[in-house]
């Protein structure tokens, strides 16, 4: 096997000599390939490291390497698929290697995301898998012929005759380092360069192994390490790898070690994955965080893109190390494990397709891609038997349980039947799950960022964090509408309409206030945001939402100011319409209705009821309609998927008296039968305490339960029927009277500690001080639970 000196091959402008060197390496044949490198390093004391060969002693024995790379073998193989386009593939090949079909558009001038010329090493992968061994559905006839793995050798050469030889278009494409028209196959994204490419590069000559002449190996070698060689050093316009894209690049390392059996590489490669697999706790950070959530791009959540590769890359590689001397210990395995309880909150079941899916607000700007093009909104893309498998190897209740639960059919979109509240307070982010409904609650707040518009995907996404609700009961809801989407009506929001021009270069800001969290106690919980929009800086609010016992939600807007003269509108659902609606327990045959004294509204298995106790202001106007629209997924992404015409239903409030502040309960996973009857239950039971600019709060008299929302920095006292409550600072509180416990979070994450004083009435009549630390660090805003 190939002995391997790897170094560092991302290089800047000036460093001109190690470039040109470096350009003269990637030409080399395999055996000078080694001398060549050495004598670069040699005269280049800026290398990061040195990967010494594979004839140095080792430190871990050879059995194990061998493990990993059948491993690994198996896992690659066992990903594929497209076997029944083999055939076409092999028969459209043209004599230089390439295939017509394929868009071979380069540099400057080539699409920046999903790169179309990677598509040239999928189908290499696809043909090395059914040459290896094959896989499933491929032909046998395949298995070890000459002749595929002739045509494989030629499609390898095509790009690699092709690849380009100046190092600075790793990352600096369409800079004066790597001006447009620099001869090669290359992308303006990094991503592309250094891990799009490799990772098909690296498992396509891992599959040929030793069947690899000399030549392939060494290109082979060099595409892989020229990639790995950029961990350590700032990427030009992205800084150093973390999270994902750190695993994505060790498992890279991974199969080139494996490749050349080379242990120290192999050594490096798992030792920067278990340094990654770890709970990050710094603001905005990448990677996992201590509630579960998982950001990526510095403060978006994004469990269900990011989160999810990077899942996929432990559980492939954690897989393969398991049992030998390369296997994590005991702290990146709980590192894991807190992934995987964040990500069985955020996962719904379609129960027409019996697909499991993402909720939206975790999946960032992939929210542009239809079904159909297989990315992060087609399914959960986790596999559900490989988690299992790593839980076993690991004795890891938390994998194990996550596989069994999400493996067990559900007849509603509660995948898993998790029931119960969680706060991911790293992420402003808030899951209500109910028997047979899901309800998500994505928030941002000056620790965080709305979303991303990134290569031309998102452009219109501005509003996708201000505070948007997505509730499913078939799983169906949103699925595969957003082409045809108003964009100014993300459900759950608050929004002076169209005041905000949403555009690609104006979509992704951090937000302007702290106070934004919530409280829960496992059971119930309240969620916070107070908004200023930082684009325009012209509009704010101040919102609530209790989510209770009985599967009922109450929300509360307050405290409004605009400047735009655009009505504002709280938005209570825009999804695939599930036919007719109901005002006040009547069908709207017309399909429209607009009105200002209306007590309920239903659609789709969930019910609102509105106040009819107005005296004199009537402060909101209902609009609600079920219509065609139609949409164009290239207006909002790169998808290449045909328009869509989709029955929308959409319902807001309209806020005639922005002065006044308004007040609505939700009544999800309920028919309209029954709707009158849980409303009036929950109505009489639940009462609105307070919804005023300083204190928003209930009191449930049925469960003897109170919660509140002091917004002043001072806290202040709120007067429920058989006690007061007193906080000394902002804080959101829930408080069960029948065992006298309570939760209590600080929503802005600047206190240490807060003081709340209960002064009963009554035959109970007392007072009582109780101070309360709260958590800080990685753990600022959870929710501390303390006997009263």
């Amino acid at each position: 096997m190939l002995a391997i000196h790897f170094c560092v091959l991302l290089v800047f402008s000036s460093f001109v000599s190690l470039t040109h060197a470096i350009q003269h390496i990637s030409l080399l044949h395999p055996h000078k390939l080694q001398r060549e490198l050495k004598r670069v390093r040699s005269k280049n004391h800026f290398y990061a490291r040195d990967v010494p060969d594979s004839s140095a002693p080792a430190r871990h024995s050879s059995t194990d390497i061998q493990t990993i790379q059948a491993r690994r073998v198996s896992t690659i193989i066992g990903g594929l698929d497209r076997a029944a386009q083999v055939s076409g593939w092999l028969s459209s090949l043209s004599e230089r290697g390439s295939w017509p079909d394929v868009d071979y558009t380069t540099g400057c001038d080539a699409r920046r995301a999903n790169w179309p010329a990677e598509e040239h090493w999928s189908r290499i992968a696809t043909m090395a898998g059914a040459w290896h061994g094959g896989f499933n559905g491929s032909s046998p006839q395949y298995v070890k012929n000459a002749s595929l793995l002739a045509r494989i050798i030629l499609a390898m050469d095509f790009w690699f005759k092709n690849d380009f030889t100046n190092i600075a278009c790793l990352d600096s494409g369409s800079t004066s380092s790597c001006p447009c028209g620099t001869p090669g196959l290359w992308n303006t994204n990094w991503y592309s360069n250094i891990l799009g490419l490799p990772l098909l590069v690296s498992k396509s000559c891992l599959l040929i192994g030793t069947a690899l002449p000399a030549y392939e190996l060494g290109h082979c070698t060099t595409i892989n390490l020229r990639a790995y060689g950029t961990f350590d050093h700032d990427i030009h316009g992205v800084g150093y790898l973390t999270g994902a894209n750190t695993l994505d690049l060790a498992r890279v390392g991974i199969d080139q070690a494996v490749l050349t059996v080379n242990t120290t590489l192999l050594s490096d490669a798992y030792r920067r994955i278990h340094n990654e697999l770890k709970i990050q706790n710094f603001l905005k950070a990448d990677g996992i965080r201590a509630d579960g959530s998982f950001g990526q791009h510095a403060g978006i959540l994004y469990n269900g893109n990011y989160g999810k590769d990077y899942t996929n890359d432990v559980l492939d590689l954690e897989t393969a190390s398991a049992g030998t001397s390369y296997t994590a210990d005991a702290a990146p395995r709980s590192a894991f494990e807190t992934l995987f309880d964040g990500h069985k909150w955020m996962i719904v079941h379609n129960v027409l397709t019996h697909a499991l899916h993402w909720d939206f607000s975790v999946l960032g700007r992939f929210i542009s891609f239809p079904v159909a093009d297989n990315q992060a909104t087609a399914s959960i893309n986790l596999n559900l038997t490989e988690i299992d498998e790593l839980g076993t190897a690991w004795s890891s209740d938390s994998l194990r349980n996550f596989a069994s639960s999400l493996s067990t059919p559900s007849g509603n979109a509660n995948a898993g039947s998790l029931i119960g509240n969680k706060m991911f307070y790293a992420n402003d982010y808030m899951v209500h799950r109910g028997a047979n409904y899901v309800t998500t609650l994505k928030m941002y707040s000056s620790r965080t960022q709305n979303t991303e518009c990134t290569n031309s995907q998102n452009p219109l996404g501005f509003h996708l964090s201000d505070g948007t609700t997505y509730t499913y009961l078939q799983g169906n809801e949103y699925e595969d509408i957003a082409a045809a989407w108003d964009w100014n009506l993300i459900p759950g929001t608050t929004v002076d309409y169209g005041a905000t021009p949403l555009s690609c270069g104006t979509a992704r800001y951090t937000g302007v206030e702290s106070f934004v969290g919530g409280v829960s106690s496992g059971e119930v919980g309240i969620s916070v945001m107070r908004y200023t929009n930082p684009s325009t800086g012209n509009f704010t609010f101040q919102k609530a939402w209790f989510f209770l016992k009985d599967d009922a939600q109450r929300v509360m807007v307050s405290n409004i100011t605009s400047e735009t003269g655009a009505p504002v509108y709280s938005v209570l659902d825009q999804r695939l319409s599930a036919g007719t609606f109901y005002i006040d327990q009547s069908p709207v045959s017309s399909g429209s209705y607009s009105g200002t004294t209306p007590h309920s509204l239903f659609h789709g298995g969930v019910g609102y009821i509105f106040p009819t106790d107005y005296q004199t202001t009537i402060p909101v106007s209902l609009i609600a309609q079920s219509q065609t629209r139609s949409g164009d997924w290239s207006t909002i992404g790169i998808s290449s998927q045909p328009v869509i015409t989709v029955d929308i239903f959409a319902a807001r409030l309209q806020h005639v008296n922005l002065s006044h502040p308004i007040e609505y309960t939700v009544f999800p996973g309920i028919d309209i039968s029954g709707l009158e009857a849980k409303a009036s239950a929950t109505i009489s039971s639940v009462e609105t305490v307070r919804n005023d600019d300083h204190i928003s709060a209930v009191y449930d008299n049925k469960h003897e339960m109170a919660m509140a929302v002091f917004w002043d920095s001072t806290g202040g006292s709120v007067d429920f029927s058989a006690f007061s409550l007193t906080a000394n600072g902002n804080a959101a509180v829930v408080y069960q009277m029948n065992n006298s416990t309570a939760w209590v979070a600080d929503p802005s994450q600047t206190l240490s500690s807060v003081t709340l004083t209960f002064s009963f009435s009554g035959t109970r009549k007392h007072t009582k001080s109780v101070f309360i630390d709260l958590a800080g660090g990685g753990f600022a805003g959870s929710s501390v639970q303390s006997p009263i």
